[in-house]
């Protein structure tokens, strides 16, 4: 999914309760719809997206950065993450977060119905992620038997891994365990959330 004005509510959870949403949310296209959930708690009446630098790749803390140069505004959040999407290459309508968010009135990804001031243009070359999703593979029966094959899990870069073991703290349902001086990850409990990767002090964290 797309961290944009969206995601940006679920920010408003403390402490521990974003990992355990994680947990019960327990696959990828169920956690987009539970992001909606958190939003709509307290629907704010104004978005910012600093996109003057931008993040790439493979999140949610890529070090692959962009100078896009763009500062967005709106006060629709399903309008500012459709615009967003399509600035990555992405369709809209694929993501399940803003299907969920029109489904519940928050608003409508179809650009037709977004009213923008200044020119809406693709970024060239934007890296996405490595088979991030409906967002990127826009064919269900290719995308279904390409997930039938290959599951992306969390793999620990140990240049950079300092064994610190906060990916094993915080990882909502204990997948990972230290096993010798790295940790590993037990792929029929993961959930791919990644949190690990996320809270990973030295970014040692990447989908493998």
């Amino acid at each position: 999914m797309i961290s944009g004005a969206l995601k940006n509510s679920y920010g408003i959870l403390p402490g521990a309760q974003k990992a355990i949403l994680h947990k019960i949310a327990g696959n990828p296209a169920r956690f987009s719809e539970v992001v909606v959930e958190v939003f709509k708690i307290r629907v704010p009446e104004l978005f910012i997206l600093d996109a003057v630098v931008g993040m790439e790749g493979n999140g949610p803390s890529s070090p692959d950065l962009r100078d896009i140069g763009l500062i967005l505004a709106t006060d629709n959040a399903v309008a500012m993450d459709s615009v967003i999407a399509t600035m990555m290459g992405c369709d809209p309508s694929c993501l399940r977060s803003l299907q969920k968010a029109k489904e519940d009135g928050l608003g409508d990804y179809d650009l037709k119905t977004v009213n923008i001031i200044g020119k809406l243009e693709k970024i060239e070359n934007f890296k996405l992620p490595p088979l991030g999703g409906e967002g990127i593979m826009q064919n269900q029966a290719i995308q279904n038997m390409l997930n039938s094959k290959i599951k992306f899990r969390p793999k620990v870069d140990q240049n950079l891994c300092t064994a610190c073991g906060t990916c094993v703290a915080q990882c909502p349902v204990s997948a990972l365990t230290m096993a010798g001086d790295f940790p590993e990850v037990d792929a029929d409990t993961c959930i791919t959330c990644f949190c690990c990767q996320e809270l990973c002090p030295e970014k040692a964290i990447q989908l493998g």
